[in-house]
């Protein structure tokens, strides 16, 4: 019989996060106007999630296990690897990884960074893509 929670879940968390790229892409004005090449690769990411969650149901469950955490761990590679753009924008690697994931950064009581990369959806889309990391795992488990 076909399980169809873990195909719910799974594409659950890529519509969400799809849409969290969307409020990336519409809030970041430092990633639309400064770095152009992440901000078009942004919106593949966007297209490929939702192709993704809506490929999960009619996809059969072995391939759509091996393609959602493939995808996972890519996203989840990809964004802790932009800290070592750190250079690039005149950070350190710490200060870079602060601006990226630090929902406090934003705040404007913070350590200063610049407005730009909202990093609330940054995290959301990392725990998103854990979260179907974990689930790909279980489904797997379970068989």
């Amino acid at each position: 019989m076909f399980d169809l929670q873990p195909s719910r879940t799974i594409g659950s968390l890529f519509v969400l996060s799809g849409i969290l790229g969307i409020v990336i892409l519409a809030l970041d004005s430092v990633l639309r106007t400064y770095v152009t090449q992440h901000y078009d690769a942004l919106i593949g990411f966007v297209i490929i999630d939702f192709l993704l969650g809506a490929l999960c149901f009619p996809m059969p469950q072995k391939l759509m296990l091996k393609v959602a955490a493939i995808w996972s761990t890519l996203r989840i590679l990809i964004q802790l690897g932009d800290v070592a753009l750190a250079p690039m924008f005149q950070y350190t690697y710490a200060q870079f990884a602060d601006y990226l994931f630090n929902p406090l950064s934003s705040l404007p009581a913070s350590s200063g960074n610049p407005p730009g990369i909202p990093p609330v959806p940054i995290d959301l889309i990392l725990i998103c893509d854990i979260a179907i990391l974990l689930t790909v795992a279980r489904a797997s488990l379970k068989k």
